[in-house]
């Protein structure tokens, strides 16, 4: 069997944990000891392991201590408070409530066998700083049992809560190796370990193998020796049976498919369900405290390493399905979207594997965040236009206002857009050069898509000369129109052909139409269609188009000018021949209603034109 590098640590720190550290070595004098120099750090965080709103209760003083210790070893008791009462602050915190669970049961059974607790011997009086030891309430005990009573020991710790001591966590292995064989004191009614517990998981086995001959027991080498193999068979299992299941749905959905999917594709997870049984696995084999840390802190970064290689995996697997959806898409934006969605998630993924593993080894998390956040806003400050930038293209990805290949005017920059990157977008101009345009700029300026219109404007003048007839001007204007209607890429919903200003040099009139084109190329060609059909038009109909000019009028000045003959009622005759040209007066009634845009006429086509 190979091992590779991961598996190859934590086997090494599996047997060397269990194998050669076997707890902490002193004379009792030595671990019965408190520190005189506490870290205060540490029972700040000790205390925050409480979020009991109750616990200033429960801990209030040595005999209230004693009774949540006891009832949380009842049949309705909550274990959980058995480890508020012990001080685990040299303890890492990840691995706290197992390593206290432990020390509980321990320190339980540990007590069972030395004496009989009745509250009324234990003081009550939360607000003495007086220690209070166990050897205190009896005198059955002399010599060295008195001496390990004694280590037993409750104490306020920084925050007035009255728990057992630092030194009595440490010794109470030792203290559990002393005690463990002997019986219970005469009243006590011995329970049954707890369902899937260390001490439920020793009874288990026969009494010979439960004795400790070279540093644990041999029930513990038995069973460190079979969970190691247990965790190398699931690996294999479990890569065998996703190959399998993988190689099957492949060929019941895509029979066309003939990729190959070998077994060991699937190792990360295999190191996964292998580092979860490991990990769950020595919780049962009630190690020493040292040695299960060590082992703990080892499998938390073992099954962390395994759950981000599996995290890449999934999304590999993830980005390759929605690129070959992407890929059947019209849209090339969909194809960048997913390629950096999957690194946008690889990064996450990572930060939180770093947190976790930060957690394996006792960091204070919340620390750690905000001192990620401080110094992530100094570097914020520092490079600030690069951060702008890469939400700036998160902000693209969002809103999509161009796509790959669109053609854009913004910030003075009009080209086709070529690439857009995490911190600025390419854009091929149309004398082919390459201009490249920060993201932050795309987020607040206007960006004009051309490439994404659905039709393309004609909005032009069509100035004719002045000697151009009413009726010419009426016929050419019905005739574009026609056009219009008749051309196969013009928009036959919106159009308007008028006579619209009289000009220095012509009589203007406007064309206001749309070109339902996909791109440049063909916009020019249906232009110039179109505008050849108008000028056939215009000569069919022997209207000229007008140029700037300008006429100069000559005359000989005679002696005497001619006297000109005067209107005789200038205002009248202006008023007769006007309502002679629009006729009758008109009310509200007779005004022509809304403009229809009808569809062409159904005249024969005579073959003429190139329309």
């Amino acid at each position: 069997m190979r091992f590779n590098a991961l598996q190859a640590f934590l086997l090494l720190t599996l047997l060397g944990s269990s194998g050669f550290i076997s707890g902490i070595p002193g004379s009792a004098e030595e671990t019965a000891e408190v520190k005189a120099e506490e870290s205060t750090t540490s029972e700040k965080e000790d205390a925050t392991t409480a979020t009991d709103p109750s616990l200033a209760v429960k801990l209030s003083s040595p005999r209230e201590t004693l009774k949540t210790f006891f009832g949380a070893f009842k049949k309705d008791g909550d274990q959980k408070n058995a480890v508020l009462t012990l001080n685990l602050s040299d303890v890492p915190v990840n691995v706290r409530p197992t390593v206290g669970m432990h020390d509980a049961f321990k320190l339980k059974e540990v007590i069972d066998r030395m004496v009989f607790v009745q509250y009324y011997q234990v003081p009550d009086d939360g607000d003495s700083k007086k220690p209070f030891r166990l050897s205190q309430i009896t005198t059955k005990l002399d010599g060295a049992d008195e001496d390990d009573a004694s280590l037993i020991e409750i104490a306020p710790d920084q925050e007035g809560y009255w728990r057992f001591t630092k030194g009595t966590v440490q010794v109470i292995g030792d203290l559990y190796e002393r005690w463990k064989n002997r019986p219970t004191v005469e009243g006590i009614i011995q329970a049954e370990p707890p369902f899937w517990t260390p001490f439920w998981f020793r009874n288990l086995f026969p009494a010979k193998l439960t004795d400790q001959h070279f540093l644990l027991a041999d029930y513990q080498w038995i069973c460190l020796f079979g969970l190691i193999f247990i965790g190398f068979l699931l690996d294999r299992l479990t890569r065998f049976v996703l190959s399998r299941f993988v190689r099957g749905w492949l060929h019941f959905f895509d029979k066309d498919n003939d990729t190959t999917i070998k077994s060991k594709v699937f190792r990360p997870i295999g190191l996964l369900a292998q580092g979860y049984v490991w990990y769950e696995g020595t919780k049962l084999l009630g190690l020493p405290d040292f040695a299960l840390s060590i082992l703990l802190i080892a499998l938390q970064i073992f099954t962390v390493i395994a759950a981000i290689w599996t995290c890449f995996l999934l999304i590999d697997v993830a980005r390759h399905y929605l690129f070959r959806k992407a890929r059947k898409t019209p849209s090339k934006f969909d194809d960048l979207l997913v390629q950096l969605l999957s690194k946008s998630l690889k990064v996450f993924v990572v930060c939180v594997g770093v947190l976790t593993a930060a957690q394996a080894f006792g960091l204070p998390i919340a620390g750690l965040i905000g001192g990620m956040g401080i110094g992530g806003a100094a570097i914020a400050l520092a490079s600030k236009d690069t951060f702008s930038n890469i939400f700036g293209s998160f902000t693209v990805l969002a809103d999509r206002p161009f796509e790959v290949g669109d053609w854009v005017i913004t910030n003075h920059v009009e080209g086709t857009v070529e690439a857009v990157g995490f911190r600025s977008t390419r854009i091929r101009t149309f004398y082919n050069s390459l201009i490249t345009l920060p993201n932050s700029l795309l987020t607040t300026s206007s960006v004009d898509n051309m490439g994404a219109r659905r039709y393309r404007r004609i909005n032009t003048m069509l100035g004719v000369q002045y000697d151009t007839t009413p009726e010419q001007i009426d016929a050419f204007c019905e005739g574009t129109r026609e056009l219009i209607r008749r051309h196969p890429y013009t928009r036959k919903d919106y159009y308007h052909v008028y006579f619209n200003q009289f000009s220095d040099s012509s009589l203007n009139i406007l064309l206001y139409c749309f070109l339902e084109c996909p791109d440049w190329a063909i916009e020019l060609r249906e232009r110039h269609r179109l505008f050849n059909d108008i000028l056939r038009l215009a000569k069919d109909l022997n209207i000229q188009f007008a140029f700037p000019t300008r006429t100069l009028h000559m005359f000989n000045h005679p002696d005497t000018l001619p006297e000109e003959m005067p209107l005789p009622d200038p205002t009248h005759m202006g008023q007769h021949t006007a309502a002679h040209i629009a006729g009758p007066l008109q009310g509200l009634a007779d005004r022509p209603g809304p403009v229809v845009f009808t569809g062409p006429s159904d005249v024969k086509d005579l073959g003429q034109g190139n329309s």
